[in-house]
């Protein structure tokens, strides 16, 4: 099978790309770039990777890194027994993803791969674009207003309703926690001095009604014609902190209609390769778009270990001949290809979300009960932890323990 180069492998998702395609003989060579400590890129611990490099940083200068990568794929054809073969490059974090996109021309000759265009990337990153790509199609949002032209910070405050969320329009590109790229606000003088703060940082961050409910993910992968070649569901149980941020503790699960906007939404992006719509809300009553992520994700584990595996989907949806295979055979996706019910959990992060959830929970004893007997519930899957594959797992609880 044709060598797989999976970039930012210091990512717990990167590690969890590697595993995929490792535990199925596929060989891997785990690309970091060179501004992160070699002592923190898990995926040069794992037992799947055979080779590892190091490159410019894509955020830094992204025709460096271009020029890495190409320069990998020079040497290993030089050694490969078969010239012929190109290797599959899966790009796993925002910057390697944009750089792949913004030069795919330059790569192509030296790697299969499946990117959405450039264009779709920064769509999905702005909020205001993608909520206005949402209205056109029908998927439902929360209302959303921003600082109007020639008004006041006190002004908006008095015409929103409280609560109401804040949230940069373009986050990521901050290079922000999850859990800092957004506030959640109760009352005007808050609200005055929150947005004034954010506005300084990115100009006219979006103002939302606040959603209460369950946070959910729909994770779809686009083959090179735009057709979904799987599809998988999720949604957050627990997450760190327990205010709001990344989830810790997920379930797979399956909507008909949270598929269908995610799938819309996406094919009205022409997008092609991985993403993961986020939506919240109450599958009995309101789902309300959040955002997408164009890149992987952090539940990713909860998809390969539901039987839905992600990293070896794109893998397959890079290859020309999986396409012409496909073609042949109406290969098709199908909610029965994973397991409903099927639980996965960041341990070390779900324990710290404790204090967080045993502050906003009435019924403590109760909570307590039910985290405690989930802790040694064998049947809930790890997403770092493996003993099968115990050194990567050794260096994670290794930095975890250096930044309590």
């Amino acid at each position: 099978m044709n060598r797989a180069l999976i970039t930012d492998v210091h990512y717990r998702m990167g590690l969890a790309a590697v595993r995929s395609l490792g535990r199925r003989s596929i060989p891997v060579t785990a690309v970091e770039f060179n501004n992160i400590p070699q002592k923190s890129v898990l995926g040069f611990y794992s037992r799947y990777t055979d080779d590892k490099k190091i490159v410019p940083n894509a955020l830094e200068n992204q025709m460096e890194f271009v020029n890495s990568i190409i320069k990998i794929a020079e040497e290993q054809q030089n050694t490969a027994a078969n010239h012929m073969d190109k290797p599959v490059l899966i790009p796993v974090g925002l910057d390697s993803l944009m750089a792949v996109s913004r030069y795919d021309k330059l790569l192509e000759p030296y790697y299969d791969f499946v990117v959405p265009p450039l264009e779709s990337i920064e769509i999905a990153n702005d909020t205001e674009k993608l909520l206005e790509v949402a209205e056109k199609i029908g998927v439902p949002y929360p209302e959303s207003t921003t600082l109007a032209e020639n008004e006041t910070v006190e002004h908006l405050s008095q015409r929103i309703g409280y609560p109401v969320v804040i949230k940069y329009r373009k986050g990521e590109l901050l290079k922000l926690s999850a859990g800092k790229r957004y506030r959640i606000i109760h009352d005007q003088k808050t609200f005055i001095e929150a947005f004034k703060e954010m506005h300084a940082i990115q100009k006219y961050p979006l103002v939302q009604r606040y959603v209460s409910g369950t946070g959910f993910g729909v994770s779809v992968v686009f083959d090179r014609r735009g057709e979904p070649l799987e599809i998988f569901c999720h949604k957050r149980l627990r997450e760190y902190p327990a205010t709001g941020g990344p989830s810790c503790f997920c379930e797979s699960v399956w909507d008909d209609r949270l598929v269908d906007y995610a799938v819309k939404l996406l094919k009205a992006l022409n997008w092609r390769g991985v993403a993961m719509v986020e939506f919240k809300g109450d599958l009995d009553y309101e789902v309300c778009l959040m955002e997408i992520n164009p890149r992987f994700w952090g539940s990713l584990p909860l998809s390969i270990a539901s039987g839905c595996d992600i990293p070896y989907a794109i893998y397959r949806a890079a290859s020309w001949e999986f396409s012409k295979e496909n073609d042949a055979t109406g290969y098709k996706w199908s909610p029965e290809r994973y397991k409903k019910g099927k639980r996965m959990r960041y341990l070390l992060q779900d324990i710290m979300t404790l204090p967080g959830y045993l502050k906003i929970t009435k019924n403590k004893a109760g909570f307590l009960a039910k985290f405690t007997a989930q802790l040694f519930n064998p049947t809930i899957s790890e997403g770092v932890f493996e003993f099968k594959d115990w050194k990567p797992s050794l260096a994670y609880l290794r930095q975890a323990v250096k930044k309590i």
